[in-house]
């Protein structure tokens, strides 16, 4: 084969052989290859080989992708030679992220921004995004949870490198994740149901935590003090060898808690009761087409009247541990993926701190095996999947009583040191069995893809999930999508069985289902000398049944919260986003906005769904100062509908809040130091419950970085 040459700018490639191999650059990329105008005598030639898109062919094809960015001087193609639009072609590789195509839209977060932004927890970071609800307890990270779309905390898929960590006891702990800012590349959130992407239990959508995979040996140590005595240290190397690629990371952090304007004597014993301890540990290595995974998160965190507002002094003890390994290998045609995951967490709470009398512990396990084969051919791709998840608990308030002789340790003058999660007197455990069916197809500027497929459960029977996306590539950069899937929750072990405080569980509850449909477009347009500007816009609207709630019974005096399926939650929403990059001295300018609007049965039932985020617009600007000087500002918009109870018992509208964050920082060789602050302008106000939220918050950070 003749040598390929390319240039990109003012880097020249040369490709002088081409073969499947994992180490390959178009296969290593592990994301979609998206090919533009290339020259049809020479991929009609390697197209003809084998019926197929082969590597051969994709090299030769990114000659288009040229079009725009290289210098290819007419004289040295022949007239003769026509053009054309070749479809959109995806390498069979380890799919560690949310392959979006071109009929989804999936927002991401990646590094230079997450330096960017003035967050210290992955919870701070997803607020930038509108089309996400982030409502905090405490704050950097104790405890948060986050919705889309107008839905609940409990709908929402979360993984770290494509695998799902998601909480079969509790959607609360869904942020319970192990990985310091320092190690991750990217944040992707794909909005809107996903069954055909990532699966049926992706209700209103995904988050997925891509971390860092560097062909260089590299290491960050950054240091972090603020003000309420934060404290916070992390550590991150990678290394590559071979075809070896290693990353390990480690943190610390610490605060006696956070300030808040204006609060009342009740606010603030429960403000002093705030402080946080917390540690993560993160391991990644790759070894061709193996990686294997393993992370671990202590948390201990003063959990004021996060639960309720007879006691200011709550305490909430948690200990995470994910690991994975997951196998991937292709051969001419055909790929397959094989992956087994496990997820423990274990939950200790205090309605008072350093008492055990009426509190509860729980140690949740979930084991996950998967397989995957795909088969690519001139139709398009492929896919077939079957999934086993064994979902476990051990509780003293969760279940049925399995134990009846077992430890009761809520009690007073129980020492901790006796303790065994698995003598609990309560627990309980499933299987769900999940399989599915894809095929992809291109053709020419189209793209499709159809999914069709099912859960069994052990407690629910079988349910069925299906989708079908859509999409067009237009020229210049804008593209046409629109899709249709149906989703599927299974009810928590808390929605089951949760019978404590004001609340009272019900194991007649069924599986959430919904159909969600939305259109949208995305245009990227770039200036010549003048930048780039990226539009977005989606409207969607999705039909919800059999949506669990938790409503008020004003007949049960002791436990008046009860889980309930509601007849109907729909919900219509609209989400755009304007964004345009110049130079280093206007570096990005964005406005994002995202509306929803709510129809329910029961509107004087006190429903949670009452509270969702309507209106929320996010202002971003960051730019250079002088010299390696640089800023970021943000300005959010927020308003929520519903009421709420304060800690006086008063019952309250949620108000519209105005929130501003800033971060300065100066860049030099190996060091950045940068001073940040949140809500800036102190602002008093509540976004979950009764919980008065933090107020004005500067930290110092510094960063080294060595190669």
């Amino acid at each position: 084969m003749k040598r390929l040459n390319i240039r990109i700018g003012a880097v020249a490639l040369r490709f002088k052989s081409f073969a499947r191999k994992a180490y390959s650059a178009f296969v290593s990329m592990h994301r979609e290859v998206s090919i533009g105008r290339t020259i049809k005598a020479l991929c009609d030639k390697e197209l003809a080989k084998s019926g197929r898109m082969t590597v051969g062919a994709m090299a030769l094809a990114m000659i288009g992708v040229m079009s725009a960015l290289a210098s290819v001087p007419d004289s040295s193609l022949s007239d003769e030679l026509q053009q054309l639009q070749l479809q959109e072609v995806q390498v069979l590789s380890r799919q560690t992220e949310i392959q979006s195509q071109s009929y989804r839209l999936v927002t991401e977060v990646g590094r230079e921004v997450i330096a960017s932004l003035p967050s210290t927890t992955i919870a701070d970071l997803l607020q930038s995004i509108p089309g996400l609800d982030i409502r905090s307890r405490g704050t950097s990270g104790s405890q948060a949870d986050v919705s889309m779309r107008g839905g609940t905390f409990e709908q929402v898929m979360v993984m770290l490198n494509g695998v799902n960590i998601s909480d079969a006891q509790t959607g609360h702990y869904a942020l319970n994740i192990p990985v310091p800012l320092s190690a991750i590349e990217r944040i992707e959130v794909l909005e809107g149901a996903a069954a055909s992407l990532v699966g049926g239990n992706a209700f209103t959508g995904a988050i997925n935590i891509v971390t860092r995979k560097s062909d260089n040996d590299s290491y960050d140590i950054s240091m972090q003090l603020g003000m309420n005595r934060l404290a916070k240290g992390e550590m991150t190397g990678s290394w590559h060898r071979n075809r070896w690629y290693v990353l390990a990371s480690a943190e610390y952090g610490h605060s006696n808690g956070y300030y808040a304007p204006m609060p009342s004597d009740k606010e603030q014993t429960s403000l002093d009761n705030s402080d946080l301890d917390y540690a993560n540990i993160f391991c990644n290595v790759r070894w061709n087409g193996l990686e294997l995974q393993l992370a671990s998160q202590y948390k201990d965190a003063g959990a004021g009247m996060f639960y309720g507002f007879g006691s200011q002094d709550q305490f909430d003890a948690t200990r995470t541990i994910i690991s994975s390994a997951r196998y991937h290998h292709s051969w001419g045609r055909w790929a397959i993926e094989g992956k087994v995951d496990y997820r423990a967490n274990y939950d200790r709470y205090e309605w008072h701190r350093g008492q055990r009398l009426y509190g509860n512990f729980h140690f949740a396990q979930n084991t996950i095996a998967s397989f995957k084969t795909h088969y690519a051919s001139s139709f398009g791709k492929t896919t077939i999947g079957v999934e086993a998840r064994n979902e476990n608990i051990h509780s003293t308030n969760l279940g049925d009583t399995i134990n009846p002789t077992g430890q009761v340790p809520n009690v007073t003058g129980f020492a901790l040191s006796d303790l065994n999660v698995f003598d609990l007197v309560k627990g309980k455990n499933r299987l769900n069995i999940s399989y599915f069916a894809q095929q992809t197809i291109h053709v020419e500027r189209f793209s499709a893809s159809i999914t069709a497929g099912g859960i069994y459960n052990t407690m629910f029977a079988n349910q069925w999930t299906a989708g079908a996306d859509l999409g067009y590539a237009f020229d210049l950069g804008m593209t046409l999508f629109a899709n249709a899937n149906r989703s599927l929750r299974m009810p928590s072990f808390t929605d089951l069985y949760y019978n404590a405080g004001n609340q009272l569980g019900s194991r007649d509850l069924m599986p959430e289902k919904a159909w969600t449909a939305s259109v949208g477009a995305s245009y990227n347009l770039r200036f010549e000398h003048a930048g780039t500007l990226s539009l977005k816009a989606e409207i969607y609207h999705r039909w919800g049944r059999d949506i669990i709630d938790w409503i008020y019974m004003p007949d049960d005096s002791k436990r008046p919260y009860h889980a309930r399926n509601q007849q109907k939650v729909n919900t219509l929403g609209v989400e755009c986003s304007v964004q345009y990059r110049l130079n280093e001295w206007l570096r990005m300018f964005e406005i994002s906005y995202a509306y929803n609007r709510l129809d329910i049965d029961l509107h004087e039932s006190n429903s949670r769904y009452l509270d969702y985020l309507k209106h929320k617009l996010v202002v971003r600007l960051e730019h250079g100062i002088y010299k390696g000087v640089g800023a970021s500002w943000t300005l959010t918009y927020r308003d929520r509908m519903g009421q709420y109870n304060n800690a006086d018992g008063a019952v309250a509208a949620f108000r519209p809040v105005l929130l501003f964050d800033g971060k300065v920082f100066y860049d030099l060789p190996h060091w950045r130091l940068a001073v940040s602050c949140t809500n800036i302008t102190n602002r008093h106000y509540y976004d979950y419950g009764g919980i008065l939220q933090p107020g004005a918050w500067c930290k110092l950070t510094v960063n080294y970085h060595f190669e």
